[in-house]
């Protein structure tokens, strides 16, 4: 999958760096000054790079903690915040915020991942709940094979053993492998799939597991003592025959008997920057995602606050109902829980 590695020279000798380019030993290993140099050149063409996947590790000199998107979910927690030490997914959906937000489709990974900790560990003092998302900008438990990110975090959360601490690993991978490299013990790591109706993961996720083999990993997890979370976000909601592939979901959910194990479930409408929307739409001219009915609020596209309370609220009454979810364990974006 990968033909050439870009390492920086600073993180040549780091551990993670060696670890990572054993597993890799037919690519082409490119001695580079700054990851920058590579990730953000001009002119770049981020749908070729995707699918002729290229590596880089560097070494992150800035911040690696920074406050959650308020377009993105908490489910309760009172202090949220995201964790970016890798960028870039091997998923290519066609809805991902991260054709807008990247310059490079190439994967980058950062070697310094006790500098992450750190900071990480710094952010917990203040003493309330706390949501530590780590796989926003990638999908790490897809790639834990090549990275063992998965691993690390997991060491992280047995080490803090904090009541107040939650890190999330989210995936659209239904490997059950790496569940068996984390450790369930300290109840602190989470792991939450996203899913979505079987027609939309055929059409807008190509590269991602089908939807039975990310509710069999869920349900493994949850076998093993993790909390499990499941996201229906975002619900994309084209056609005339969404809302029937999404009972197909929910009662697929049903029929596993697991709605009253998990965690939470977090469901909410597409949505996206406004400047994210607008070069999904350059660079996509065809797609129905991106050309679809959506309004500006406080530069997010969203769908219009009718269509988001009928997807919300249709899908939401079938996962109580039908599936079993409690009320309080069910968190929708943009509505009171």
């Amino acid at each position: 999958m990968i033909d050439i590695v870009y390492i920086e020279k600073e993180a040549l000798n780091l551990p993670f760096t060696e670890n990572t380019v054993k597993k890799l030993p037919g690519a082409a290993k490119v001695l580079i000054d700054r990851w920058e140099d590579v990730f953000y050149r001009k002119k770049q063409d981020y749908g070729l790079q995707k699918k002729n996947r290229k590596l880089i590790i560097g070494i992150n000199r800035g911040s690696f903690v920074m406050e959650g998107s308020e377009n993105c979910q908490s489910a309760g927690a009172e202090d949220f915040y995201y964790c970016s030490f890798a960028k870039n997914c091997i998923g290519g959906c066609d809805y991902c915020y991260l054709q807008g937000m990247m310059r490079s489709g190439y994967l980058l990974a950062f070697a310094n991942m006790d500098d992450c900790f750190a900071e990480a560990e710094k952010v917990l003092d203040k003493g309330k709940k706390t949501l530590l998302a780590v796989s926003y900008d990638n999908d790490i438990y897809a790639l834990d094979g090549l990275f063992g990110y998965v691993k690390m975090w997991s060491d992280f959360a047995n080490r803090e053993r904090r009541e107040n601490l939650t890190v999330e690993v989210r995936t659209k991978c239904g490997t059950k492998a790496f569940i068996d490299r984390a450790d369930s013990a300290s109840g602190t790591l989470v792991f939450t799939w996203s899913v979505s109706s079987p027609e939309n993961i055929k059409r807008f996720e190509p590269c991602t597991s089908p939807l039975a083999a990310r509710l069999d990993a869920a349900e493994y997890a949850l076998d093993k003592g993790f909390r499990v979370r499941l996201a229906l976000d975002p619900v994309i909601a084209i056609g005339k025959g969404w809302k029937e592939g999404y009972e197909k979901l929910c009662d697929e959910i049903a029929g596993r008997g697991i709605g009253g194990r998990l965690d939470a479930v977090m469901l909410g409408g597409f949505r996206i920057p406004a400047d994210y929307l607008k070069i999904m739409r350059r660079n996509a001219p065809e797609s129905p995602i991106a050309f679809d009915s959506y309004e500006i609020k406080g530069g997010t596209a969203c769908y219009p606050e009718e269509k988001e309370a009928q997807v919300t609220g249709f899908i939401g009454s079938i996962l109580k109902d039908r599936a079993g979810v409690p009320q309080e364990r069910l968190f929708m974006y943009g509505r009171e829980r």
